[in-house]
C-alpha cells in the first residue's frame, strides 16, 4: 500500500499491525497480548520496522508513520 508520497517501505501486514499499535500507544507487552505472539516476536517485528523506515526509536517510527501516512 503506497502513501501519498509514493514511498513503499515494504512493511508486511504484521509489521503494519505492530506499527499501528505503536501509533496507538500500546506497550510491547500489550501488542504481544493483542496479536497472540511473544514479546520477543514483537521486538523482532519492531527491529525490522525500524530498519525499513530508517529510524532508531519508537517515537521516530510513530512520527514517520503519521508523516508518510503508513498506517
Amino acid at each position: 500500500m503506497n502513501n501519498e508520497k509514493g514511498e513503499d517501505y515494504n512493511l508486511s501486514e504484521r509489521e503494519k499491525q505492530v506499527l499501528q499499535f505503536l501509533v496507538e500507544g500500546y506497550s510491547y507487552k500489550m501488542i504481544a497480548g493483542e496479536m497472540f505472539i511473544a514479546i520477543d516476536t514483537v521486538r523482532s517485528h519492531i527491529k525490522k520496522i525500524y530498519e525499513k523506515l530508517h529510524v532508531n526509536s519508537k517515537s521516530e517510527a510513530v512520527a514517520k508513520a503519521f508523516k508518510d501516512k503508513i498506517v
